[in-house]
């Protein structure tokens, strides 16, 4: 079996292009992912907004967990 020199250098070639193509799709998929990610998904929320979920803790709710569930499928949110 022959090899030759061209070949092993195209191989070489597709690889390191290859390679580099991959880390440059990776790159630009993780700037997609910054710029769309909204800048801290936990904080309050403001204006008219409420946040769906607070801590037992935290929260005065006169509603007990069954209520609050049959409230959230009633209001279709």
């Amino acid at each position: 079996m022959i090899i030759s020199i061209r070949d092993i250098a195209a191989f070489f070639r597709f690889t390191v292009v290859f390679a580099i193509l991959t880390l440059v799709f990776y790159v630009v998929l993780g700037w997609a992912g910054r710029w769309i990610a909204p800048p801290d998904p936990y904080r309050v929320p403001a204006g008219h907004a409420v946040k769906a979920f607070y801590p037992e803790g935290l929260q005065d709710n006169p509603y007990s967990p069954g209520e609050r569930l049959k409230l959230y499928y009633w209001y279709g949110e």
